[in-house]
């Protein structure tokens, strides 16, 4: 087994913004996604993602203990960038952000084929991967939730999550599954009914 490159030492160092370790980092995850795209999950291999990043495989293997948790991160970083948690100061404004920028996210063929792909790997060999991933992105919708119960625009006992559920559903199922358009009418007809399903008595 050959010594480490500077790359890889690099990798190992505590991570600095924007240093040479954030950038390893950022090219295997860049890495892992091309070949989660063109070979898919059961032929990506370590070696290919650290030949494709320029490093040698200990690296990526120091950082993340399986492909499944190299995947899990590759997907999970092109999230977290494009589908942030907004904070307007109510309910209705944080909710059209936040989905605005997921349909956004979803019409770009990478990010939609890579989510395609973390939901077909089996779930035999995903489950807790695909579980990490869920609970991340229902945390981020929960902060919008949160603040909205604090504010008083949604019932502290209650069934919240609701919400979330009813407007969610029907844009993953356009935007992942029948290729349907979700246009600003379709995502605001889904928020007002998700809001009137959910709103106290009284309030719409």
């Amino acid at each position: 087994m050959r010594a480490d490159t500077p790359t890889d030492r690099a990798a190992q160092a505590a991570p600095r913004p924007g240093g040479r370790s954030e950038r390893v980092r950022r090219a295997v995850l860049d890495a892992a996604a091309d070949e989660l795209l063109e070979v898919g999950f059961e032929r990506l291999s370590v070696a290919s993602v650290a030949q494709r990043a320029g490093v040698h495989h200990t690296t990526i293997y120091r950082r993340w203990e399986t492909k499944s948790r190299l995947v899990l991160d590759a997907v999970l970083g092109l999230t977290r960038e494009r589908v942030p948690a907004p904070d307007l100061g109510d309910l209705r404004s944080d909710l059209q952000t936040y989905f605005e920028a997921m349909v956004s996210a979803f019409a770009q063929p990478r990010v939609a084929a890579l989510v395609r792909g973390l939901v077909a790997i089996p779930p035999d060999v995903f489950a807790e991967e695909r579980s990490a991933y869920w609970q991340e992105r229902f945390a981020v919708t929960g902060e919008i939730v949160q603040r909205a119960i604090a504010r008083g625009e949604l019932p502290a006992q209650g069934d919240c999550w609701r919400l979330v559920e009813l407007i969610a559903g029907p844009l993953w199922m356009r935007a992942l599954m029948t290729g349907l358009p979700v246009d600003a009418d379709f995502l605001t007809r889904a928020i007002d009914d998700a809001l009137r399903a959910v709103a106290p008595d009284g309030q719409s």
